[in-house]
């Protein structure tokens, strides 16, 4: 604790990644009209780090109604073993690397649902934020910085399926919350996580760094 600390997190292009026309990204990746969207993104989503069975469980447990007119929007490795257990419509991205092309996947969707176990600064919830998509997470590691409860998404508690499901069906089921998270999404990206302000703070630390140890030479050679 004798050391100073300098909270300088990874950015993101934001020009990249933003808010597209919902309905233009429902129609490219062939998702019905009228449905709502949730998404899951993970390069593996089988890793148990990033909490598929969770989801399975929180999906499993949506009211019917809901389930009805959602659809599950996955990007990465392992999509179709959950799709086969579910028990409701899915459209299966594959693994994705293109930028252009999760930015409508994130676009497309009402909620990205992120039933992390563990985590520091999850970039799927990054690109989510940029794209102006609310989120459901758990409140473990660094997730709450992108997670805010009534803000930008809603934080469940870890390990609880239920919890996780709740939040869902909260969201999914007001409108005009998720109009507000949506703005604050992109507003927070931009006003905390461009690439560019990292840029930024990591030339201001090292410019105080070296004015230190100028200040300390010159007092050695003073």
């Amino acid at each position: 604790n004798r050391f100073p600390i300098h909270y300088i997190p990874n950015g993101i292009d934001t020009e990249a990644y933003q808010p597209l026309d919902p309905e233009q990204c429902r129609s490219l990746l062939n998702i019905p009209i009228g449905k709502k969207v949730l998404m899951f993104g993970a390069e593996s989503l089988t890793n148990t780090r990033k909490g598929g069975d969770l989801l399975l469980k929180a999906l499993q447990n949506l009211p019917p109604s809901l389930k009805t007119e959602t659809v599950l929007l996955t990007i990465g490795r392992g999509g179709e073993a959950i799709s086969e257990a579910v028990g409701m419509a899915t459209v299966n991205l594959g693994y994705v690397s293109g930028d252009r092309l999760k930015s409508i996947a994130y676009s497309a969707a009402e909620l990205v649902i992120f039933p992390t176990r563990a985590d520091n600064l999850p970039l799927v919830l990054q690109e989510s934020m940029a794209c102006g998509t609310p989120m459901v997470s758990f409140k473990i590691g660094g997730v709450p910085d992108l997670v805010r409860p009534d803000i930008t998404g809603y934080l469940a508690t870890p390990e609880d399926a239920d919890d996780f499901c709740h939040g869902i069906v909260q969201l999914l089921e007001d409108d005009n919350l998720r109009s507000s998270m949506s703005q604050n999404c992109r507003a927070i990206a931009l006003a905390e996580y461009p690439i560019e302000l990292q840029a930024q703070r990591y030339i201001s630390l090292y410019h105080q760094v070296l004015n230190r140890q100028t200040k300390r030479e010159q007092k050695v050679f003073a």
